[in-house]
């Protein structure tokens, strides 16, 4: 739990009482490789921070899965259209990795903004990263090629490499995992000459 706060504290400023109000809106969560935190269709009323573990989140586009993105330990993540305006969400979030992460409820955040204002900038601080994501992720899809694209995401994104498979990350980078497969075969051998 101390690791929510010490996130939280790296954006906002709050005394004692508030760090305590905030700890208890938490709900701890074991979730299992490959279950679902949400899927599409169902309102998604709750944020979640991640401790242990990588998820995602993806669309189905004709039973076809569009990974929008991943998230890991001490990162933050809601479906914010779904969220603030109580609509059934039109994506899924599947763990791809045993996870524990703590869920905050909309009702329970609405109680602790209106009892302390302070966390409002937290809710603003949050939509404010998921626009400049979607932004540097639609330009990069929009304005690179494939391997470009798989280069930028080597250099910005390591972890992600490392413990994602090729599917997933192709998915994500708009690429066929075959087509992906050759990209990673053509840099090894341009750098072994």
């Amino acid at each position: 739990m101390q690791s929510v706060i010490t996130d939280l504290s790296r954006m906002i400023a709050f005394n004692e009482t508030e760090s305590l109000a905030f700890k208890n809106i938490l709900n701890f969560k074991k979730v299992k490789k490959n279950e679902h935190l949400l899927v599409e269709g169902d309102v998604c009323n709750f944020g979640i921070f991640i401790a242990e573990g990588c998820i995602r989140y993806y669309y189905l586009v004709d039973g076809v899965e569009s990974t929008g993105n991943f998230f890991f330990e001490n990162d933050w993540y809601a479906d914010f259209e779904s969220f603030l305006y109580g609509k059934p969400s039109l994506l899924n979030i599947e763990a791809l990795e045993d996870c524990e992460v703590y869920i905050v409820y909309k009702s329970d955040f609405e109680k602790l903004v209106s009892e302390y204002p302070v966390f409002n900038s937290f809710l603003r601080i949050m939509m404010e990263r998921t626009i400049k994501g979607l932004t540097g992720r639609n330009m990069a899809m929009s304005l690179l090629s494939h391997e470009e694209r798989y280069l930028r995401f080597v250099k910005y994104c390591p972890k992600v490499v490392e413990r994602v498979s090729l599917k997933h990350i192709a998915s994500y980078l708009g690429i066929q995992p075959e087509s992906l497969s050759r990209i990673r075969t053509r840099i090894t051998l341009n750098s072994k000459s």
